[in-house]
């Protein structure tokens, strides 16, 4: 049999297998498939949810506080008032890059890595250490306060509820809160993030 031949046999074969066999399937769980962006402002605060998966859980949640707290106090002083889908929490803010305090909250796997016995990391030792096998996928998951917050976020299917999101400002007994009312933002639910 000629090359081209063999060629085109194996060629006529590859198309006989289904196609999920031929796809690539050791992507790490964290490996982004899309991005898309929702935001919204209310009042001194601004939200926004950037999207990586769906279904999936790879979402994270910015919210950026501007308002006048921060002229009275630095921003490692500020705490963030957060209710998700009837979660709250109330978190430390950072200093942040455009003139805002924020806070940065993740709701899935980061930080992956496919764990070899040569390898001397934190999380692959503690993978090792609880019986865990080599060549696994090994990633940080979120933290209480982000299991916790996220906990309505998402339906059964991995696919994102509609947000709605209460926020407010506090440092040392003054809050910023829509005077009491809290700041209201909604994005809108996902099943797609094409």
């Amino acid at each position: 049999m000629k090359l081209s031949q063999t060629f085109l046999a194996a060629f006529a074969l590859s198309l006989l297998l289904p196609l999920s066999a031929a796809r690539a399937s050791d992507y790490p769980p964290d490996y982004p498939l899309c991005s898309v962006y929702d935001s919204a402002t209310t009042g001194p605060f601004e939200v926004i949810r950037h999207t990586r998966r769906l279904p999936g859980r790879l979402a994270t949640l910015t919210i950026a506080y501007r308002g006048f707290l921060r002229g009275l106090y630095p921003d490692s002083d500020i705490s963030l008032y957060v209710q998700l889908n009837g979660r709250q929490q109330l978190i430390q803010a950072r200093a942040g890059t455009n003139n805002d305090a924020y806070v940065f909250l993740d709701a899935g796997p980061r930080g992956c890595g496919k764990c070899m016995r040569y390898m001397n990391t934190p999380l692959c030792n503690a993978h090792f250490e609880a019986g865990g096998q080599e060549g696994v996928w090994v990633c940080e998951q979120p933290t209480a306060v982000e299991r916790d917050l996220f906990f309505y976020a998402f339906d059964a299917n991995g696919n994102q509820n509609a947000w709605d999101i209460s926020v407010a400002a506090t440092a040392h007994g003054q809050w910023d809160s829509n005077l009491g009312s809290n700041y209201f933002a909604r994005l809108p639910a996902r099943s797609s993030c094409w």
